[in-house]
């Protein structure tokens, strides 16, 4: 018996895979697992990627659509782990500018190798016009559904 595919069915399973061997890597060759969430690591990627701008708390949680209790909580626990600092601002004391240590910077350069890592795994067996044409056919189904 065949079975009819789709499109969405096929992403998702996609999806599912990528995650999958995305959380793999991220495991130590004894089988620990970073201690980090998905979110932790979008922010600190977001961080390292402005640091030439000011980014406050209010900009994290409009960029990441999160309310403030969820921002402060986030933000509370990567500056007591030794990932980002807060400072204040000079226009403003209320406001404290979020910035990345030493410490975040090799954590990002980390997951970037990982994520390059997975890329090449992903694409592997695929010429540069294949991955193309999947970008654009992937970019034109993203628009079908805005």
């Amino acid at each position: 018996m065949r079975q009819e595919r789709h499109v969405g069915y096929e992403i998702k399973a996609l999806s599912n895979l990528l995650r999958r061997k995305v959380l793999e890597r991220t495991c130590t060759p004894e089988g620990e697992r970073d201690d980090f969430t998905e979110m932790q690591v979008k922010l600190l990627g977001f961080l390292c990627h402005n640091r030439d701008q000011e980014i406050c708390q209010k900009d994290i949680e409009e960029a990441f659509y999160i309310r403030r209790s969820t921002a402060s909580r986030l933000l509370k626990r990567l500056e007591a782990q030794g990932f980002i600092v807060r400072q204040s601002v000079e226009r403003d004391a209320r406001l404290k500018r979020v910035t990345t240590t030493p410490k975040a910077d090799a954590l990002h350069q980390k997951i970037i190798d990982r994520i390059n890592s997975v890329e090449d795994l992903l694409t592997q067996g695929l010429s540069q016009t294949e991955v193309e044409q999947f970008l654009s056919t992937v970019e034109k189904l993203k628009q079908n559904l805005l």
